[in-house]
């Protein structure tokens, strides 16, 4: 009996030759880097040379030298920190995963570098289908890009075509969507425009405030007065259900169903930017965890994907043309991507008891216990999932990179989000270990015991 010819679509590491060959190259590699270590001046003077050649220097002094274990990240000149915001969420599964990095070398030795819309390989198929399968009845189709931000920019384009002549657009206020210059429009951050032209398109809502009994009211209140201020002008409402530049605000499920319900009844799109919390809330897609399917025409992704795409329902399929370009994605992303999504349902990260949900419990309580210890370093925080932030001390930007560097001094990654107040933000690999999170808070507690001391010093 003749034997089955394999197909294109699987996996070129289910190959055992393929998986063998790529296990040893990763091998070879992590032992080569391994010997590769920068002395001090040496790694001093690189991290000048990328500030002149990029014209200002690095928010912290980081020069990668090695591939990392888990939450765990190697610098060049030997040094592990604890990464606890991987990239600002690209590193979804950490630093150095095997099964990742042999996906990628069997990837990257197959077919071109990139591949892009004209001539697309197995891989734009593989990552596509899993993207659409895992979206919900009402999302048909998926369009690959890069960056986040040219996600947001294709799916921004298929609204206000399919809208037209409507070219006005409802988001959030102190919403973050990308630096395209459509999207600073719809960014709510006055001071990333400075200088730029600006079309006045975007109309914001306020966000949900704990604080207010009326906070929903008061933003259906809001939306219903743009679309009476512009009738017919408004082609659909942004949303972005944890705010993550903001500082990971959230809001319950009742605050976006009554603005879905309410754009739905005035035939507006309703588009949801999951770019930082794909893979991150305890469900692939925000929208799932919160119970929101219904309502979702748009939905782009990215950071964790390894790539970007905008998924849309049929009535949002653009005309040809409109979302066309050279590059769809690396086919090393591409795979890689696809794995991601291959291993969050397999092996348990998905789900009200899955690894994801686990893992947002166990930070949750060990913010809670530091707040306990050090009740006037830590206020308020906020997330979900692999993603958390607090409020150090009094909020202000000062002392909240005083706490980041002294926290990068500890060997603790951490990064800042919002403003009145400020916030140290954490976008944790979603295969964090306990021990990594119990290293990673000692050094933090570490960290705001140093900036304590020195406040008091000062006062």
């Amino acid at each position: 009996m003749p034997r089955r010819p394999r197909s294109p679509f699987r996996p070129l590491t289910d190959a055992p030759a393929v998986r063998e060959a790529a296990r040893a190259l990763f091998e070879a590699v992590s032992e080569e880097m391994s010997g590769r270590t920068l002395e001090a001046k040496s790694y001093e003077r690189a991290i000048r040379e990328i500030a002149r050649l990029r014209g200002r220097e690095l928010f912290l002094p980081i020069l990668t030298g090695g591939t990392g274990r888990g939450a765990r990240l190697r610098l060049a000149d030997g040094r592990m920190l604890v990464d606890f915001i991987g990239g600002i969420g690209v590193y979804g599964f950490g630093h150095g995963d095997p099964d990742l990095i042999e996906t990628a070398v069997a990837a990257a030795a197959s077919a071109a570098v990139f591949q892009g819309h004209l001539m697309p390989g197995p891989e734009y198929r593989n990552l596509s289908r899993a993207l659409v399968r895992h979206a919900g009845r009402r999302i048909r189709h998926a369009w690959l890009s890069l960056s986040g931000s040219m996600a947001n920019e294709n799916a921004l384009k298929m609204i206000l075509q399919k809208h037209a002549p409507a070219d006005r657009m409802l988001a959030f206020e102190k919403g973050w969507h990308g630096r395209t210059m459509g999207l600073l429009e719809l960014t709510d951050r006055p001071a990333h425009r400075e200088g730029l032209p600006i079309r006045g398109s975007a109309l914001y809502v306020p966000f949900y405030d704990p604080d207010l009994p009326d906070s929903t009211q008061r933003s259906v209140v809001a939306l219903e007065a743009h679309l009476a201020r512009y009738p017919g002008r408004v082609a659909g409402m942004l949303f972005e259900l944890v705010q993550g530049e903001a500082g990971f605000r959230m809001a319950p499920r009742e605050f976006f169903a009554a603005l879905m319900e309410r754009c739905r009844r005035a035939g507006l799109a309703v588009w949801v930017d999951e770019v930082q919390t794909f893979a991150r809330t305890g469900e692939l897609f925000a929208f799932q965890t919160l119970g929101l399917e219904e309502f979702v025409d748009v939905v782009t992704v990215g950071k964790t994907l390894q790539g970007s795409a905008a998924l849309f329902t049929q009535k949002y399929n653009p005309k040809p043309g409109l979302v066309a370009g050279t590059c769809a994605g690396s086919t090393v992303g591409m795979a890689v991507g696809a794995r991601i999504i291959a291993r969050l349902e397999s092996e348990g990260y998905l789900g009200p008891e899955g690894r994801v949900a686990v893992l947002g419990g166990r930070v949750t309580r060990r913010l809670e216990a530091l707040r306990k210890r050090m009740p006037k370093a830590v206020g308020a925080s906020t997330g979900i999932g692999a993603m958390h932030a607090f409020v150090p001390f009094d909020g202000s930007p000062e002392v909240v990179r005083e706490v980041l560097h002294a926290a990068f001094d500890e060997g603790l990654l951490l990064f800042s989000a919002g403003d009145a107040p400020a916030k140290l933000r954490m976008l944790l690999p979603v295969n964090t270990s306990d021990e990594e999170l119990e290293v990673g808070f000692a050094m933090l507690e570490k960290a705001l015991v140093r900036v304590a001391e020195r406040r008091e010093r000062l006062c």
